[in-house]
């Protein structure tokens, strides 16, 4: 995916390379992305957030092959 497919406010689910696709997997993290740049999609992750909340959390710059959108 490109980061065009990706906006502000989207929930995603990063799937790391060594999942190899498997959204199942262990190591998958779930977040929103909080902005998008040229060749990042920046993302705040559920884990973080819940502990720091959403103004302390901090983006984690990551590649747009690695997310997949999420459905409500």
């Amino acid at each position: 995916m490109k980061c065009t497919a990706f906006a502000a406010g989207d929930s995603v689910a990063y799937i790391p390379l060594h999942a190899h696709g498997d959204i199942g997997h262990d190591d998958v993290e779930r977040g929103v992305v909080s902005s998008v740049g040229e060749e990042y999609v920046f993302v705040k992750f559920n884990a973080q957030v819940s502990r720091l909340g959403w103004e302390s959390a901090t983006a984690q710059a990551c590649d747009p092959a690695a997310l997949t959108l999420e459905t409500a």
